[in-house]
């Protein structure tokens, strides 16, 4: 786990040099969709590409029958919530390794806002987009809970999962 929050580190820093793929996320998000995505912190936008990009693939190399343009979209949406206060690399970095250390009790300080937006992200995000009113529960759901073991077996939520862990 801690090799993984080096590389997660070393591709935050990296992703500041690195440009926006904008080809790919106008492909995938309509124009609401893109002002929410350009509120996210740069080293946030790169991550939810990979993110997109990596479940994609894996939906194709596991022959999940899943709509991909779906897939990709959830991808680039998951992490939305972050738009209202992303965390720079050094809050995020001091956090994780607060939550190691406190075993997830640092959750009781969220009216912190970097502590908040650690914690809630997901379901600021999923109630962000509810607003938008063009989402089905099964989208919101994958948004909502992609940090949680709530729900079980669902494909989308799985692989969304997974590539998130990966990214």
């Amino acid at each position: 786990m801690s090799l993984y929050r080096v590389k997660q580190f070393v591709w935050a820093l990296k992703s500041l040099s690195q440009d926006i793929d904008t080809e790919y996320v106008n492909k995938f998000l309509n124009k609401r969709e893109k002002n929410l995505f350009n509120k996210l912190k740069k080293t946030d936008k790169q991550h939810c590409i990979r993110v997109s990009k990596d479940a994609v693939h894996l939906s194709k190399r596991k022959n999940i029958n899943l709509n991909l343009n779906r897939v990709a979209k959830v991808g680039l949406l998951h992490d939305i919530g972050k738009g209202e206060y992303g965390l720079n690399i050094i809050e995020k970095s001091v956090l994780v390794i607060l939550n190691k250390m406190t075993k997830g009790k640092l959750k009781k300080y969220d009216g912190i806002k970097a502590v908040d937006s650690y914690y809630n992200h997901a379901e600021k995000g999923a109630n962000l987009l509810k607003h938008f009113n063009t989402y089905d529960k099964e989208f919101l759901d994958t948004i909502r809970y992609h940090h949680s073991n709530k729900i079980q077996g669902n494909k989308l939520l799985d692989i969304i999962k997974e590539s998130d862990n990966r990214n």
